[in-house]
Formats: structure tokens, sequence, C-alpha cells
């Protein structure tokens, strides 16, 4: 499966016969640098693709990552106290209850994974731009676009998670060195760059079709704009502490959606607002031939480097392209896990806020519900499983059980089954490793395009129920009319559950900060971690500046309220 990526550039040069693919290649040392950047296949060899080799797992798939941070900060994904297991200091607790510090692994590691591929661009573009100035050959200058458009990616994180960042934009400096931007000048800094080598990508898919297998297309560039304008009356605003981005949809909505009709953005030479850029980028993707796949699941099956729904991927399986990865493993209960051969952590698991927006249990259960999550008695191959607990019981996930921490007297039965746990990822057994899984992991897809554009409409007060039961429609869901933003906001969780997306959803509809049935003032958490922060200034919509970070720049400044 997954073994083509430059097609017949690799056979021609033979270039990856001793490696285990391009991801872990970077010849450059092996021969003169003049010699290195002769040729387009050479070039990306040694200049760009040890950019894509950096991402690993520091957007997906690890403990500390992008992922991590937009789904277990989020009201929707938790990883609970099950007594002795999963406290681990009070790490998964504090994410959940927003009560986050500087000194906060997760943030660290994910600000230095995002500048380290930072730095790897730096480097490929300042290589390039050499070779450019000496009168290099144009392919050159379209690898030099590319690159910077993964940089653009990365600040597009950062600016997002941390706001207020360092814009390190030379191989020659360091993030020690440069001083910090405002959130609103990495947000035009990001734009800006998007726009500019939006022209100059290929018009190509970004599948395991061809030259473009997982690397950067027309298309992610024109969903990256529609993210940003989609965003920009957060982005853009340098003060979010004065609780305008909290209290509710009712509330920010008015807020949000007027920023949105003010802020102009400029693509393919045509001014709009943001909200109709949303609607304008989401048109481009069509044409560059992304729809909906007939099968919700297909895109995340084993063979999902064929969607024609995925936009941007990381290409992954458990033998070319190692990308590491623990959901599956943290989310599944051993007994399940084992059945397919593979170890299972039993910990990860939706919250009761998810759930009730599945309409689990109900006549009107979405049918996502068997789509996204392992839940009730759990077989494999027709066969019911054990509890593994040596009491004759079998394994039965009960969603409705779940809490943030099991005190010292819970049922243990009750306590290992709790909550629902991940299936969006189709399981295959068949990999070299347990952290090895042969799906691509999904970042951005076109049902994402058709709701952003929904929401753009429904601020623009039109109507936004064709993209919506587009999208429903697909999975056999009752169609909906005169669909709202909370409509919307829940469809997006119905839809994308584990995908990454949520906490920047829940931060521009307002409600990141808004107590749930899981947590709220008071709930019941072990003693490693602090009190649910209830939050109405909104200084918890981004995350502190690591403190590594601050010793080594004394350039910055921590975030207000940290």
């Amino acid at each position: 499966m997954k073994k083509i990526i430059l097609g017949s550039i690799l056979l021609a040069f033979g270039i990856f016969q001793s490696c285990s693919g391009f991801l872990d290649e970077n010849p450059e040392s092996r021969m003169p640098e003049e010699e290195a950047y002769k040729s387009p296949a050479l070039v990306y060899v040694n200049a760009v693709a040890s950019v894509y080799s950096s991402f690993s797992n520091r957007l997906y798939g690890s403990t500390d990552n992008v992922h991590t941070l937009q789904e277990f900060t989020s009201d929707a994904w938790i990883l609970p106290g099950r007594q002795a297991d999963w406290v681990d200091g009070g790490k998964w607790q504090t994410l959940f209850l927003h009560n986050y510090g500087p000194g906060m692994a997760t943030g660290s590691s994910t600000w230095n994974g995002l500048y380290l591929i930072i730095g790897n661009c730096n480097t490929a573009i300042d290589n390039l731009e050499k070779f450019i100035q000496a009168g290099g050959e144009d392919f050159l200058q379209e690898y030099q676009h590319e690159v910077r458009v993964i940089r653009a990616l990365m600040y597009y994180h950062l600016v997002d998670l941390f706001g207020r960042v360092p814009l390190v934009l030379s191989s020659k400096v360091t993030a020690s060195e440069v001083a910090q931007s405002s959130r609103s000048e990495g947000y035009n800094f990001v734009l800006n760059e998007l726009t500019e080598c939006l022209p100059h990508l290929a018009s190509a898919k970004s599948q395991n079709m061809g030259l473009y297998y997982g690397r950067m297309t027309k298309a992610i560039c024109y969903m990256a704009i529609a993210k940003m304008a989609l965003n920009s009356p957060i982005f853009s605003k340098d003060n979010w502490n004065d609780g305008s981005l909290v209290g509710g949809i009712e509330k920010v909505a008015p807020t949000v959606t007027e920023a949105g009709k003010k802020i102009s953005i400029t693509v393919d030479g045509v001014a709009r607002n943001a909200w109709e850029t949303v609607v304008y980028c989401q048109e481009q993707i069509e044409k560059e031939g992304y729809a909906l796949s007939p099968n919700f699941a297909s895109n995340f099956n084993k063979t999902n480097d064929t969607s024609i729904e995925n936009i941007w991927t990381q290409p992954s399986d458990g033998t070319t392209y190692k990308v590491g990865d623990y959901n599956p493993t943290r989310t599944m209960h051993s007994s399940q896990a084992s059945a397919y051969g593979l170890q299972g952590w039993n910990g990860a698991c939706s919250t009761v806020e998810q759930m009730n927006v599945f309409k689990y249990g109900t006549e009107e259960q979405d049918p996502r519900m068997d789509m996204t999550f392992f839940y009730g008695l759990i077989s494999v191959n027709g066969v019911d499983l054990p509890s593994g607990l040596g009491d004759g019981k079998n394994l039965v996930y009960n969603p409705m059980d779940v809490v943030v921490d099991f005190p010292a007297t819970a049922d243990d039965y009750i306590l290992k089954m709790a909550g629902a746990r991940m299936a969006k990822y189709e399981i295959d057994n068949t990999t070299s490793s347990y952290l090895n899984h042969n799906n691509d992991k999904v970042f951005w897809r076109y049902a994402d395009a058709l709701l952003m554009t929904a929401e753009a409409k429904v601020r623009l007060g039109q109507s936004g129920d064709t993209e919506v039961n587009k999208v429903r429609e697909r999975v056999g869901a009752t169609l909906k009319s005169n669909v709202t933003l909370k409509d919307i906001l829940d469809e997006r969780m119905l839809e994308f559950s584990y995908e990454g997306l949520r906490r920047q959803d829940q931060v521009r509809f307002g409600t990141y900060t808004e107590p749930t049935v899981d947590r709220y003032a008071g709930v019941y958490h072990n003693v490693a971690t602090g009190d649910y922060v209830d939050d109405r200034t909104g200084f918890t919509t981004v995350f502190p500046i690591p403190t590594s970070v601050l010793d080594l720049n004394t350039n910055l400044s921590q975030n207000y309220g940290y």
C-alpha cells in the first residue's frame, strides 16, 4: 500500500533503497551541496523531505502534541483517573479541568515540537534561497513556496494555542534571540504567507496518487486560509481576556460574527470579509476535486490514503512511514486489544457531555455513534470478550459512568469499564508494532470545509442547511432545517470527534470556558491536580508560554492569567 511518494522519481534515482522511506532520509551529507540541489528529485530529498519527516508524531499520535491539547482540554474527551491508573501526577485531569500552568509538560512539548519543524523549514528555505540567488532553476522556488506553507501551518497552530509567539524566520536566528509578536502579528504573518504562496502550489491531490502524497497543495492552502478566516475574530484579537469570548454561544456569537464581517482578506486578488472568504475557499477546494466520500468510515480505514475527502493527511503505516500512534492503545481495554493481537492501556474515553450530543441510548441516537465509538458489549470476530478482572463478566463499555476521577471506594468493574472508547480509525493487527497503524492521520477533510461554509453562511444571515444536510445525509442522519450556530457546533462534534478540532471550535463559539455535566466547580478530582478553573475572562482560551521557553528567552513575557 503506502509505498510510493515520488513515483517514478524514486525509481529513477534509487535514493531510498537502504532506508525505510522518504520520511527517514536526509542524504545531503553524502554528496557536495551543489550536487544535492541540481535536480528536482535531489532537491526534494535534501531540502523538503526532511521537513515532512520532522512531523513525526508532533501533531498527532503521541502523548504531548497539538491533538492532545485540542481534544483533552475540550468538552469531548477525557482520560479519567481509574484509581491507580492514569493519574499520572494529575496530568490529564489538569488538562481537562483547565488548571494548566507554565510548567505543563504537554504545553512545552507541543511548543518545542512545532518550533523544531519550523527550524527545519527555515533551514530548507535558506538553503533554497542561496541557490535561487545564484541563478537556480524555477523548481527551487516551487519547493521554497511549499516549505513556506508548512512553516505557516506550524505558526497557525502556535497562534491558535499560545497566542503571542516569536516569529523565527531564519535558520541564522534562534528562538532565544527574537522578540515576542502579538497575536494579531502572528495571524497576519500566517495569512500573508498562505495567500502569497497559494498561486505557486501544485493543483494536485495530496493522497497516495502520485508525487504529492502527503505534501502541500493548493487545496490544503485554501483550507488553511479558510481556517484562518473562520478563526480571524479570535486570532486577530490581541486582548482575549476582556470577557468577550466567554459565556456561551448566545453571548459570544454577536462579537465574533460582527468582527468577521469587518475583517478583510484578499485571496486570488479579490478582497472579501472573513465569512465570504470561508465560502470562497470551500468552492475552490471543490474545484480541486475534493468531495464527500460515499462512506464516512472509509476516511479512517487502513487504506484511507485513497480517500477523495481527506484534504491534508500525514502518511502513516507500520512499515514505511512509522508515525507512532498511542491513541488506539490508550483507549482500548487490554482484553479488547489482545483480541486484535495488540496492547491496550484502558484510558481515554468520551465524556458524558459528548454522549448527550450524540443522544446516546435514545431513539434519536446519531448514526455516527457506531462509527466513532466502541461501547456496550464488546465482541471481536463474533466472540464476546471477558472483562479481564476474573469475575466472569463480559467486557462492556458503559458510556455514562465516566467521571473525572474515581475514588478509592469505587467498584473495580465500573471504573475499568467506564466510558465509550475511540473507534474511528480502523484497527489493523497486521502492522509491525502496536504503536504503528496503517491509517494515514487525518488533519483536514472536505466535510470540515462544508461545515465551515455552513457556519460562515449563518453568520452572514444566510441558510447553512444545504451544507449541514450534505454531511448528515451521507451517514443517514435526519435532515435539519433552519440550522443555528448551536446546531453547527453540535454537528462538528458529531462529525469530527477525536480529529483534533474541538477546542478551537469551542473557543470560537464561546463554550470552551463553560462548565459541563462532566466538569464544574467542586467536581471531584485527584489530589494531584487543582480545582476546575471557572474562567470568566477568557485567559484559558490560550495556553501559558512554557517556563522553559521564558527561561531561555528573556524577551518573552507570560500570557495574562498565568
